[in-house]
């Protein structure tokens, strides 16, 4: 098993954050977010998100930094440093995703206050 972590910031309230990321794992669960991209299956999945953590902190009340800690297993015994390291290329691709899908969805919803 191996620890992989990546971060963003994104300047939306705290709370739209953690709302969206929600909306977004649905989004890329269950209608392909991510097709089109060069992995045949993915390299992260749903158990490995159940060993995951994400935090949403802020200072004030619209900078949040995400930051996704997950215990990978490896699926490949031949690969395996190859591999966490296409893991953590595609955390830190999904989570730049993340931050364009929050703020525009932020934009379009007029979620900051004036």
């Amino acid at each position: 098993m191996a620890a992989i972590a990546a971060s963003i910031t994104v300047d939306v309230p705290l709370e739209f954050a953690d709302l969206e990321w929600s909306e977004f794992m649905l989004v890329s669960l269950l209608s392909g977010y991510t097709r089109g991209l060069t992995d045949v299956e993915p390299l992260i999945d749903e158990q490995d998100m159940k060993a995951g953590k994400v935090d949403f902190t802020t200072e004030g009340d619209r900078l949040v930094k995400v930051a996704v800690e997950i215990d990978y297993t490896p699926r490949s015994k031949d690969t395996v440093d190859e591999e966490i390291a296409r893991a953590q290329a595609t955390l830190e691709r999904d989570l730049e995703k993340y931050r364009r899908f929050v703020l525009d969805r932020c934009e379009r919803m007029q979620c900051r206050p004036s």
